[in-house]
C-alpha cells in the first residue's frame, strides 16, 4: 500500500479548488439565506438505523463503524435525513434550514469514476407549504446556480406520483416496484425490457412504461404522458407537474425548466415532485431534489417537506468547463525582515494587512525580489536598521 495517495474516492482541493469551492459554496449560501433559510449543522456520525429505517436507503450504500457500547453507526450519507431527525426532534411548524457539509457513500469498486466522499450544499423546507412549497424551491435552485456562475442549465422535473400509477396499473408487484423505478431512473430500457421478460406485465402497459425516457420536453409532453395512462394517481401526478411548470413559466423562468418524466429518482423517499439540475459536460446532475413527505413519518411525526442538494464538485466542473474560474488571490506585498525591531515590524504589518495580502520571505533582499518577480507581487518591503523601506515594483507576470 502506498501511504501517500488517498483512498480511492477521496481527493484533496489544491489552493485554486478551494478558492472557487468556497466562493460558489458562498453564493449559493447568500441566495439560500436571501430567501430566509437558516444554516444548520448536522453531525459526522449517525446510528446506522437512521439512514436505513424503512428502506429510506440500501445499508450497502454506508460506511458502518462500531461504537464503544456496540451500537452500531453510520458516516453520515444523506443530509436531507438528517435533517428531518432535527425537525422531528426539536422543531415544529415551517422550517427553512440549509446545510453546507460532506457526506459519504460506501463504494466497493474502484473503478468507478463516482466520490466517496462529496461535498453538498443544501435547502429543505419543512412544514405545510404545498405547491407554493415547491415552486419557491426550484426557483431558489435556479436562482443557486445562477449565483454561482452557470447560465446554461435546466431544471428538468418529474412526479414519482406518474410512474407509480403505470406501474401499479401494470399490476407489479409491490416488492419489485423499486427494482424497476431504478432500471428506469438509470434510462437502462435493455434492463427494463429483461425486467418485463421475467414479469406478466400486459403489452399496452410495456409501452407506457418504455416511453418514459421520451416523455420529456415541454408542457407539450403533459398530453403524450395522458393519453399513456389511466390510473388517477399518474393523471393527479400529471396535473400538479402542469401547474408547477405553468407556476415556473408565469414567473419569468420557463427557459431554466423542463418536463421529464423519465426522472423517478433513485431514493425511494421520494413521494412527489422530483427535480434535477442538468448542464451540458457534466456526465451527472448538478443537484437533486424532490417532495419527501413520508420520510418524518418513520421517525414519529408526519410533515410535508420538499428540498434539494447541490453537488458542489461537479457544479465546479461545470463552471470551470465554462471559464468561470478565478486562481486564488495572490500577495500583493512581500517583505523580509533583517535587524529590526519586532514592534515596529508588528506595527507595520498590522497596518499593511488591513488592506493587503501580505506574506514573509525567508531570506535577503535578493531573494525578496526575485520572488516579488516571478510572484508578480506590486510591492516589497524591507525591515532593517530599525526601518521599514518599500519599494514599488511593476507587479506583473507571476507564476502563482
Amino acid at each position: 500500500m502506498n501511504k501517500v495517495q488517498l483512498p480511492f474516492g477521496m481527493q484533496d482541493y489544491l489552493p485554486d479548488e478551494c478558492y472557487n469551492k468556497d466562493k460558489a459554496e458562498s453564493a449559493i449560501a447568500s441566495v439560500f439565506s436571501s430567501y430566509g433559510y437558516k444554516k444548520v449543522s448536522m453531525p459526522t456520525l449517525e446510528y446506522y438505523d437512521l439512514f436505513t429505517a424503512d428502506g429510506a436507503m440500501p445499508g450497502n450504500k454506508l460506511f458502518k463503524l462500531t461504537d464503544t457500547d456496540g451500537s452500531l453507526l453510520s458516516l453520515r450519507a444523506d443530509g436531507t435525513i438528517q435533517v428531518c431527525r432535527m425537525y422531528v426532534t426539536s422543531m415544529k411548524g415551517v422550517q427553512r434550514m440549509y446545510y453546507c457539509m460532506d457526506a459519504f457513500e460506501y463504494l466497493s469498486d474502484a473503478n468507478t469514476a463516482r466520490d466517496r466522499e462529496f461535498a453538498q450544499i443544501g435547502a429543505e423546507l419543512l412544514g405545510s407549504s404545498g405547491a407554493d412549497g415547491e415552486a419557491e424551491v426550484i426557483t431558489m435552485a435556479v436562482d443557486a446556480l445562477l449565483a454561482a456562475g452557470l447560465k446554461d442549465f435546466k431544471i428538468e422535473i418529474g412526479h414519482v406520483g406518474y410512474f407509480e400509477g403505470l406501474a401499479e396499473e401494470a399490476g407489479i408487484p409491490a416488492d419489485r416496484i423499486a427494482e424497476l423505478k431504478a432500471l428506469v431512473n438509470k434510462k437502462d430500457m435493455l434492463g427494463v425490457e429483461l425486467f418485463f421478460a421475467d414479469a406478466d406485465v400486459s403489452e399496452t402497459f410495456r409501452e407506457s412504461l418504455l416511453a418514459l425516457p421520451s416523455l420529456f420536453g415541454g408542457p407539450e409532453v403533459l398530453s403524450r404522458a395522458a393519453s399513456l395512462c389511466r390510473s388517477e394517481k399518474s393523471r393527479a401526478a400529471l396535473g400538479s407537474l402542469g401547474a408547477l411548470v405553468d407556476k415556473m413559466n408565469k414567473a419569468g423562468l420557463g427557459q431554466y425548466v423542463s418536463i421529464d418524466l423519465g426522472i423517478v429518482s433513485a431514493n425511494n423517499y421520494y413521494t412527489g415532485v422530483v427535480f434535477k439540475g442538468i448542464c451540458e459536460g457534466v456526465g451527472s446532475s448538478l443537484l437533486d431534489g424532490g417532495r419527501y413527505d413520508k420520510l418524518c413519518d418513520r421517525m414519529g411525526r408526519h410533515t410535508e417537506a420538499v428540498g434539494f442538494a447541490v453537488g458542489v464538485k461537479r457544479l465546479l466542473t461545470a463552471l470551470k468547463n465554462r471559464g468561470v474560474w478565478d486562481r486564488a488571490p495572490k500577495a500583493d506585498i512581500a517583505y523580509m525582515v533583517g535587524d529590526c525591531d519586532p514592534a515596529l515590524v508588528r506595527r507595520t504589518l498590522v497596518r499593511l494587512r488591513k488592506k493587503n495580502r501580505v506574506v514573509r520571505i525567508f531570506g535577503g533582499e535578493s531573494e525578496l525580489l526575485e520572488y516579488c518577480k516571478r510572484r508578480g507581487i506590486r510591492s516589497a518591503v524591507i525591515f532593517d536598521a530599525d526601518t521599514a523601506t518599500e519599494i514599488s515594483l511593476s507587479g506583473k507576470g507571476g507564476d502563482e
